[in-house]
């Protein structure tokens, strides 16, 4: 009996114990969750009540250089769907569809999603959410987010860009400074009971969103407009795909102004197909054609093969390994000086100009002009262009790139490659944005002119520059010629490879002495005669920058010229082999020779032109060291046809080519060997034969 009495106590101690046990982990685990963790559990149970919702910030004014408003963000309702409070939501469904011109499968889908909140249309027009408001429905209320306007609508498009119903930049300077213009976003919170009422008196709370920066434009919104009320009247007056126009301050490198047809409304883009989002001037690649002899120029006088006064001879073809390559002009233009070549856009003399540069030095400056790659102006989707890698580049390849042809290129990267010769061979990067500035008109970021590099010496920029006025002045640029202003430029025209379509363009400068304006018009597929770029892209250049300089109020500065023609004074060349360098340096400056050395060495193996020749005042004479006689095959000559000619005519003729000349009979050349228009060795002998 004791042992059952001592059993029994020992099994009430034992629960009795388990039972304190089990309180007290309950009441520590009580004390756990109301003291140590209060604060948790209550923000839990809070999450449980709140609904939140998010407030769109802002995104930030883009303006032009004046201040002037281009995109701007303004305030649109959202109806968004409470589904725990909606009472019949079939009916609600078919009246929204109604209003919204949605279906109603789409709209019950919306209302009725497992979620505190859904979104049922976004950023609906006035109208619409007035009459949404009047049906008064239970469960579906408003938002306010923000929605991009373009004030003026198709201007700048390809600039500005857009943004999507998320606010987020899609396309141009929206995109490519969407972490500047987008900002933060704020919240609203709610309580609601289990069932999604909401709670009268209860908890909400509302967090402020930080709204976008101001972006200020480069561009000029009166020259904008400019551009493109010319675009527009070039699309009607020329049977062409598209067309740009891109306008740059050369000293900075500031685009004022780029442009392109066809366009689209961003208010509306989604209404335009993609391909007319695209920003041409810094997308697409085009065939510069004779616009990029400007290059070849200047990379010949910094090189020093050339010079104003150098004689090329025309026959209207050169032949360049068993390839012929035709001038513009039937029969060619015969004898000129570079400068003519230059002024005429001759293709023979400018092939020989390329060859006597060479593979290696006219590929290291194609690239330092920054052709083949991007200028990084900061617009989505910019092309980089087409040309051949040095060990691509043969004897064809060179003659064709040195009038334009085999190379292609953005009308950014070609209006940038010329504003370096504009702004005296200092190449800089393109901006199409100033600055940055906050809400409160704080500077957040400002963007500074960046020097790239120096491709020419002022000088050489300076004597472009003149040459480029001559081609507005009297050769295929006249058209773009303005009363009382100096401009220079150059025309092109490149064929579309087994197509009868041409790009038809112009680039130019004003003021030729003191560029503050370089302007490209390029007009594409242009598939209606004329399309030279001479008479189509010219005028439209003479519109342009007619009304800018106006605009801006640059003043005419084209001063009076003398009519005589200054002649240059004819001298000797003289024999200067197997002379020291410095003492055939000497001799040149003294006669007022310039001089190109090819090779490395003391004495002086062979010259160009020949001893003896008579040439101009200024020429440049190539001197060459020993073993580097092979370099001038860069300086051969076109062979002009003597037939017909007195013979001391035939001698000036040749002489002014650094050719000789030998002869049998008298009277006039009847023959001549080598025949016209073959190339052969500047100092070679021409043989003729008299009747």
């Amino acid at each position: 009996m004791d042992e059952l009495r001592l059993h029994i106590r020992k099994r009430i101690t034992f629960l009795t114990v388990s039972v304190f046990c089990i309180l007290a982990l309950l009441m520590l685990r009580f004390a756990w969750i109301q003291v140590i963790s209060n604060s948790e559990y209550q923000s839990k149970a809070l999450s449980q009540r709140l609904r939140e919702l998010k407030v769109e910030p802002k995104r930030g004014i883009i303006y032009d250089r004046n201040g002037v408003a281009l995109a701007l963000s303004a305030s649109a309702d959202t109806v968004v769907a409470i589904p725990k409070e909606i009472q019949n939501p079939e009916k609600t469904a078919s009246k929204l569809a109604d209003i919204l011109g949605m279906s109603e499968e789409e709209v019950y889908k919306r209302i009725t999603r497992r979620a505190a909140a859904s979104y049922v249309a976004r950023k609906v027009d006035e109208d619409k959410a007035e009459k949404i408001r009047e049906l008064d429905l239970k469960g579906i209320t408003f938002t306010e987010e923000s929605r991009r306007f373009y004030p003026r609508g198709e201007l700048a498009s390809h600039i500005l860009g857009f943004s999507g119903v998320d606010s987020q930049g899609l396309q141009g300077i929206e995109l490519s400074y969407d972490r500047y213009l987008r900002g933060n976003p704020g919240r609203i919170s709610i309580e609601s009971d289990a069932i999604g009422r909401q709670i009268p008196q209860g908890i909400s709370d509302y967090s402020a969103p930080d709204d976008g920066n101001d972006i200020y434009l480069t561009i000029d919104n009166v020259l904008q407009y400019i551009v493109e009320r010319e675009l527009d009247k070039a699309l009607v007056e020329h049977q062409a795909q598209g067309a740009t126009i891109v306008m740059m301050d050369p000293k900075t490198g500031d685009i004022l102004a780029m442009g392109n047809r066809p366009t689209y409304d961003p208010n509306n883009f989604a209404k335009f197909a993609p391909r007319l989002w695209r920003d041409r001037a810094v997308s697409d690649t085009y065939e510069p054609g004779s616009t990029f002899k400007i290059i070849t120029t200047a990379t010949a006088l910094e090189e020093g093969v050339v010079n104003v006064n150098d004689k090329f001879f025309d026959p209207g073809y050169i032949e360049v390994s068993g390839q012929r390559i035709n001038c513009w002009k039937a029969g060619g233009h015969g004898m000129q000086t570079f400068a003519e070549v230059v002024q005429n856009s001759c293709n023979p003399g400018f092939v020989q100009v390329g060859q006597r540069i060479g593979r290696d030095d006219f590929y290291k400056y194609i690239k330092a002009f920054g052709f083949g790659e991007r200028t990084n102006v900061n617009l989505p989707g910019e092309g980089r262009g087409l040309m051949y890698s040095l060990p691509q580049i043969g004897p064809v390849e060179l003659a064709t790139i040195s009038f334009g042809h085999g190379i292609t290129a953005t009308p950014i990267q070609l209006t940038s490659a010329v504003s370096a010769i504009a702004n005296d061979g200092q190449l800089l990067k393109p901006n199409l944005v100033k600055e940055v500035r906050d809400k409160e008109g704080e500077l957040v970021e400002e963007i500074q002119s960046e020097e790239i590099r120096r491709v020419v010496s002022k000088d050489t920029s300076k004597l472009v520059r003149e040459l480029l006025e001559g081609v507005v002045e009297e050769g295929s640029g006249m058209h773009a010629a303005i009363d009382g202003y100096r401009i220079g430029g150059k025309t092109g025209t490149a064929k579309h490879y087994g197509r009868s379509l041409y790009d038809a363009s112009f680039i130019g400068m004003v003021p030729a002495d003191d560029p503050q304006l370089v302007t490209l018009v390029v007009l594409y597929g242009v598939s209606s005669y004329p399309y030279y770029g001479s008479q189509v892209a010219a005028p439209i250049f003479h519109n342009v920058v007619k009304d800018a300089l106006r605009y801006l109020e640059i003043p005419p500065n084209k001063a009076d010229t003398d009519n005589e023609e200054d002649r240059p004074t004819r001298v000797e060349v003289p024999n200067l082999t197997n002379l020291d360098f410095e003492e055939a340096e000497k001799v040149l400056i003294r006669n007022g020779f310039r001089i190109r050395l090819e090779g490395e060495g003391a004495v002086i193996s062979d010259q160009i032109p020949y001893p003896g020749a008579i040439v101009d005042e200024g020429s440049t004479v190539i001197l060459f060291f020993e073993g580097a006689e092979d370099k001038k095959a860069r300086y051969r000559v076109t062979v002009p046809d003597l037939s017909g000619m007195e013979i001391e005519d035939a001698a000036q003729l040749l002489g002014q080519l650094g050719l000789r000349l030998r002869w049998e009979g008298s009277g006039t050349i009847r023959s001549q060997s080598p025949v016209a228009g073959r190339t052969v060795d500047s100092g070679d002998y021409i043989r003729v034969n008299l009747k």
